[in-house]
């Protein structure tokens, strides 16, 4: 039981599910707002994903150092691969809260909607922990790649008002139903596999433990 729900809540920080989702979330901002907040969104995004990019490549190609923070709380982690679901899903379900808890009339609104946000990302980074996919030292790096994406999106778009966004019943009924196949389809492993290949390749030939400063693996550092 607690394998199959872990197993769904991870699915919610997948990229099939999230990549699309970002489109849409975009596409609104642009239409219903403006096209420079739609851009700083893009830019939170593409900072998130390629900081978790190079991270994963300097772990899989060379090894990342123990986890800044809280070394006593992770002693004993691996710490190779920063969870990508963790800051996904933050940046994601993060910045879709926050902006639409700026201008929201209700004060339960304004803090539930991002108290709402936190506990769905945790449970997505505690479900990643669950189905052994990442260790607490890597799901925590990926939360703080996503949280400070998150910041730099608010920061970026602090005098832009949250956008007022409007669908048809019918187009949402077919959203839900796309995002309910988006889940049922699973997460697909060939991003990871793909960064992992690369990584080994490029820290095989010293180039990228090198700039990292990190040793190459099977070489003394």
């Amino acid at each position: 039981m607690l394998a199959t729900a872990s197993g769904a809540i991870t699915h919610l920080g997948s990229s099939s599910l999230l990549v699309p989702l970002s489109a849409l979330y975009a596409t609104a901002l642009w239409r219903r707002h403006s096209a420079p907040l739609a851009l700083r969104w893009l830019l939170a995004l593409a900072v998130c994903l390629g900081a978790m990019v190079v991270l994963k490549l300097v772990g899989h190609g060379c090894g990342l150092p123990e986890p800044p923070l809280f070394p006593a709380l992770f002693a004993g982690d691996r710490f190779i691969s920063p969870s990508g679901h963790a800051a996904f899903s933050a940046v994601f379900y993060g910045s879709v809260a926050a902006l639409a808890a700026r201008d929201a009339g209700s004060p339960w609104l304004r803090l539930g909607l991002p108290a709402a946000a936190a506990l769905l990302v945790l449970a997505i980074a505690a479900s990643r922990v669950a189905v052994s996919a990442h260790s607490g030292a890597e799901v925590m790096a990926g939360l703080l790649v996503g949280g400070l994406s998150v910041l730099l999106f608010l920061w970026t778009s602090r005098k832009d008002g949250a956008p007022r966004l409007r669908a048809s019943p019918a187009v949402l009924a077919l959203l839900l139903l796309g995002l309910a196949l988006l889940v049922h389809a699973g997460d697909p492993s060939f991003v990871e596999g793909a960064i992992r290949k690369v990584a080994h390749q490029l820290g095989s030939g010293a180039g990228l433990c090198a700039v990292a400063g990190l040793p190459t693996p099977g070489h003394p550092g």
